[in-house]
C-alpha cells in the first residue's frame, strides 16, 4: 500500500510550523499535533527531539522517545518555572531518553554477542547449545631469565714500571651467570698505543696467562727516546671455556727511559679544604651535594671559596736507600673543569695532616695549622705534562719534594696543590674536580685514584707469576 503526506500549519504564539506527517508514522498525525497544539516554537522543538529514537531505535527507540516526547508536551503546557527553568527540565528529560536507550540497548548487544545465552534458530526456536569443554591446564614453558655477561677485569695500577715493560697484576675473574660455559679459560694481556680503537680491536697481544694466575710482567715494549713517548695502555682480556672474549679496562702506563725504574705509590689520604668553611671538613659538603670528587680552586655553589688539595702517601718503603731519584710527578685524573692546570703549582707541606679531620684551619683534631690553609714552603714544581685524548690526565712536578724526603725521611708530611690565583669573583674558571682516593665508580675506577710516580736510576726486578709467551 501507498502512503500519502499530508500537511498542515499550527499557529502558536505567533509561529507557524508545516508538518509532514506520514500515515504509517508511530505517533498518528492526529495525536502529534495534539500534543504540539498551542506550545511554542521552542517547546514544539523539545518535544520532537526524543521523537528521533523511534527510526533509530525500533522499538525501544519507539517506547523512550514517545516517553520523553509526551513528558515535554505536559512540562511545555504546565510551565510553572518560567521559559528558562522549562526548557532546561524539557532538554534534561531529552538527554536522558537517549542515555537509557544507549545504556539498554549496548547491554542487550552485549549479551547477544557474548555467546554465553542460547541462540535462536530460524524459525524463532530456541536452540540449546553446550559449551565446549575446557581445554587440560598445562604449566607454561619457564621463562629464559636473560644473564648479563660477567664485567671484565680492570689492571691493579702497577707499582714497579720498568723500561721494558710494567708488571701487572688484576683480580681474578668472576663468573656471575652460573654457566659453565663463562668460566675462565685463560687471560689474553694487550699493549697498545694511545691510537688504538678499542672498540674495533682489544689490540696487540703480547702474552697468554693461565686462567688461575692474574700477574704478568712485560719485558718486550720498545724502547722510550724521549720526554713525551712510551705511552700504552695495557688491557686483560677473559677468554671463557666457551670461546667467548670479555673484554677489560684499559690502563694508562708511560714506561721510564732505559736504565731506570718507576714506582707508583698511591695516595693513602687525599682531602679538599676550603676557606668558606674553614672550621669544616670540605669533603664531607662536597660528598652530601654531589659524587665524591676533590675540588680545587675557587668555588661558587657549595659555599666552600677558595679550595685545596692535600694528599699523604706514608713512608717510601718501595725505593731503595739513597735512591737516586730523577724524577717524580703527582699524577690526577680529572672528572670535571681542571682547564688550566698551568695555572696550579704544588708544595711540599711541612706538617702532616689526618684525613677525615682536616680543615682549612687546622692539620688534624686539636692540631691547628700554623697558618690557614696549610704549612708549606716554597713550590716544589709546576704543570710536567697533560696526556690528552680520552685520557685526562695532569701530571705535576713532584721532583724536589721527593728528593728532600730521601735524603731526610722525617721531613715527608704529603703535598698541597694550590691554584695560583684564588678569588672567588676574578677567577671562577680556574676550578676542577680531581678523582678521589678509591675512584669514583663506575665512571673513574681505583686506578684514577692520585698517585705519585717516582723514577729512579737502576733497575728493580719484582717476582710476578710466569706466563706463557704470546703465540
Amino acid at each position: 500500500m501507498g502512503m500519502r503526506a499530508t500537511s498542515r500549519t499550527n499557529k502558536a504564539d505567533g509561529f507557524e510550523a508545516e508538518v509532514d506527517e506520514p500515515n504509517g508514522g508511530a505517533l498518528p498525525r492526529g495525536r502529534y499535533a495534539a500534543m504540539v497544539a498551542g506550545l511554542s516554537w521552542w517547546q514544539a522543538g523539545l518535544v520532537l527531539v526524543p521523537l528521533a529514537l523511534i527510526p533509530l531505535g525500533g522499538a525501544i527507540g519507539g517506547f523512550f522517545g514517545g516517553m520523553a516526547a509526551a513528558t515535554n508536551a505536559a512540562l511545555a503546557r504546565r510551565n510553572q518555572f518560567g521559559s528558562a527553568i522549562t526548557a532546561l527540565a524539557m532538554s534534561t528529560v531529552a538527554l536522558f531518553a537517549y542515555g537509557l536507550y544507549f545504556i539498554i540497548a549496548g547491554s542487550l548487544l552485549s549479551w547477544f554477542t557474548s555467546g554465553s545465552h542460547p541462540s535462536a534458530s530460524p524459525g524463532g526456536s530456541v536452540l540449546a547449545t553446550t559449551a565446549p569443554a575446557p581445554a587440560p591446564y598445562r604449566s607454561p614453558p619457564p621463562e629464559q631469565q636473560w644473564k648479563p655477561v660477567p664485567p671484565g677485569v680492570v689492571v691493579d695500577q702497577p707499582s714497579v714500571i720498568n723500561a721494558t715493560g710494567a708488571a701487572l697484576a688484576w683480580p681474578a675473574y668472576v663468573n656471575t651467570t652460573g654457566s659453565a660455559a663463562y668460566d675462565v679459560a685463560r687471560y689474553e694481556v694487550y699493549r697498545n698505543g694511545l691510537n688504538q680503537d678499542l672498540s674495533q680491536s682489544p689490540g696487540h697481544l703480547i702474552g697468554v696467562v693461565n686462567g688461575d694466575q692474574t700477574s704478568f710482567l712485560d719485558s718486550g715494549a720498545p724502547t722510550r727516546t724521549g720526554p713525551h713517548d712510551g705511552l700504552y695502555t695495557y688491557l686483560i682480556g677473559v677468554r671463557t671455556k666457551g670461546g667467548r672474549f670479555i673484554q677489560g679496562t684499559p690502563l694508562l702506563v708511560q714506561l721510564p727511559m732505559p736504565g731506570r725504574t718507576e714506582v707508583a705509590l698511591p695516595a693513602l689520604v687525599a682531602d679538599t679544604i676550603g676557606s668558606g668553611m674553614p672550621n669544616s671538613a670540605a669533603d664531607a659538603v662536597i660528598k652530601k651535594d654531589s659524587t665524591p670528587h676533590l675540588e680545587l680552586g675557587p668555588d661558587e655553589d657549595m659555599g666552600l671559596g677558595n679550595t685545596r688539595l692535600v694528599f699523604g702517601f706514608g713512608p717510601l718503603a718501595m725505593l731503595p736507600k739513597g735512591a737516586d731519584v730523577v724524577e717524580a710527578h703527582l699524577s690526577l685524573w680529572r672528572s670535571s673543569g681542571g682547564n688550566y692546570p698551568d695555572q696550579d703549582t704544588l708544595y711540599a707541606l711541612h706538617r702532616s695532616f689526618t684525613g677525615a679531620q682536616v680543615t682549612w684551619n687546622r692539620a688534624a683534631a686539636g692540631r691547628p695549622w700554623s697558618r690557614p690553609g696549610g704549612d708549606y714552603g716554597a713550590p716544589t714544581g709546576h704543570l710536567a705534562q697533560e696526556v690528552g685524548g680520552a685520557f685526562d690526565r695532569t701530571d705535576f712536578d713532584a721532583t724536589g719534594a721527593v728528593r728532600g724526603w730521601v735524603g731526610d725521611p722525617a721531613s715527608e708530611h704529603g703535598l698541597l696543590l694550590k691554584a695560583d690565583v684564588e678569588s672567588v669573583r676574578t677567577a671562577p674558571l680556574l676550578g676542577g674536580w680531581y678523582v678521589p682516593v678509591g675512584g669514583a665508580p663506575p665512571t673513574n675506577p681505583v686506578t684514577e685514584a692520585p698517585e705519585l710516580f717516582i723514577t729512579y736510576a737502576g733497575t728493580m726486578q719484582p717476582v710476578t707469576a710466569s706466563a706463557s709467551p704470546s703465540p
